[in-house]
Parts: C-alpha cells; structure tokens; sequence
C-alpha cells in the first residue's frame, strides 16, 4: 500500500521570551530539517515503518547502570529500476534501498571520562551497507561544539499505477545539529554500519543526548526478504571491562505485491 506523501521542511523555530535556549554560534551552520524521503500518493513498491528498537531500556555491566536508551528508526524501503516482482530483477538493474532515520534518546546517569555511546546495524550478506551519515571527522568545530550536517540525495526510477509505469523520484533528506562538548562518529563496515557519540565528560557527569543518524543500505535481491537487522547499542569504554551492551534481532520485510 502506498504511504501518503509527507513533506516536512523546519527551520530554527521561534522561541518564547521566557524560554531559555543556547543559541548556536554565528560561525556554525543555523539548524535545517528537510525531509523528502516519502514519495507521491500512488507509488508502486515503496514501503515505510517505523521501528521501536528500544523504549526506556537500561544498559548495565557488572551492576552499573551505564545508560537508559529509547532509539527507534524510521525505515523507508524502495524498488528502484526494476520490478522487483518480475524476473531478471539484477540483470534488468534494480536495487532496493532501505533508508533508516534514527532518533531517540540516551540518558548515563554517572557517566566518565572517554566514555563513548555507539550504536551498530549489523545486516546479513544479501544487504550491502552504502553510507553511515553524518561520518566521522566530517564535524565543523566551534569551541568544544562540532556542528554537523546529514545531506543524502538519490534520484531513483520508480514505479506507480500498479507498477504499470515508471517516474523519477529525488529521495532527499538534510538535517544540520551541533552536539555540545561532544563528536559523533559514522561509518560503514563490511557488514552494517556503526555510529554513536563521544562526549568530553568530567568525572561521574550526568550526561543526555539525542539520538540522531542515518544510515542507507541496498539490496540487489528481493528474494533475500525478510532480513534480519541486528540493533546493538553499547556504553562505556570500549573493549575495557566498564562496556556494556544490548542487542535485538528485527525483522524487515519488502512487500512484492504492486
């Protein structure tokens, strides 16, 4: 079934007079929200859910609570190029792309120096991983803030009137955000993708953040559906003793019916 369009374009919102806010330093680019990833009414093999991965869920180890997470992501799947439900779907040059927007919240209650909060999306090998955004090193600095910019653009040929006739669609999305006293890192690996937040933290700080990313895959088989996801979110140091980590297992579907 087709999903309406939804088209949704904010820029940095007027505030109260009686509200506080930290505004962002003239040198670092002003906050856009741009979200264009839902094609027209109609559209033929294009599917959206969004997926709760975790709600309110503590991450321990060895009795310490390292980190309360809500993360959930919004997960756009499109045929492009192809029928997906007719043979020769590879020879014929389609390629189905799942794009996730991320969001949600992390809350280290007694957070430490150089602790870092990461989150995986590990993918069977019938899922290509293509791009982490925003990637790491990628951050414009201002003082101890980056301000960062997630740009993704794909122009695809789709499909519409049951699959009957073909169109072009510019999936677009752009986000700008600064992370206070803190990096985000982003990258692909050979078998899903890995982001997270390194905050420059003093000792036993309380320390919350948004959850904000995008990651986009691509799979060259329709056969290879439903895969399964695995969502992993981990806290602490990494590779010390003071890590924990939780994961879960998510089954994604494409719909081949037109």
């Amino acid at each position: 079934m087709a999903t309406p369009t939804h088209e949704n374009t904010t820029t940095t919102p007027a505030v109260p007079d009686d509200v506080e806010t930290e505004p962002i330093p003239n040198d670092i680019v002003p906050y856009t929200y741009l979200n264009r990833l839902t094609p027209p009414v109609g559209t033929t093999f294009f599917h959206k859910e969004t997926i709760t991965i975790f709600d309110d869920q503590r991450i321990y180890v060895k009795g310490l609570h390292l980190e309360t997470l809500t993360w959930r992501t919004d997960v756009y799947k499109y045929a492009s190029g192809a029928r997906p439900d007719k043979p020769d779907f590879r020879r014929n040059g389609g390629e189905i792309y799942i794009i996730m927007v991320h969001a949600g919240t992390g809350q280290a209650p007694d957070a430490l120096p150089f602790f870092e909060f990461t989150k995986t999306v590990k993918v069977p090998s019938s899922i290509i991983p293509v791009k982490q955004y925003p990637a790491s090193n990628s951050g414009t600095r201002s003082g101890s803030d980056y301000a960062y910019r997630i740009d993704y653009s794909n122009a695809m040929a789709m499909f519409k009137d049951g699959g009957n006739s073909s169109f072009h669609f510019d999936a677009t999305y752009q986000e700008d955000f600064v992370r206070q006293k803190a990096e985000q890192t982003g990258l692909e690996t050979t078998d899903g993708v890995e982001f997270g937040v390194a905050p420059d933290l003093s000792f036993h700080a309380s320390y919350t953040y948004p959850i904000i990313g995008l990651s986009v895959f691509k799979c060259l088989d329709p056969s290879a559906f439903p895969a399964t996801f695995t969502f992993r979110a981990g806290a602490g140091w990494p590779g010390s003793s003071r890590h924990g980590s939780i994961s879960k297992d998510v089954s994604i579907s494409f719909d081949l019916a037109p």
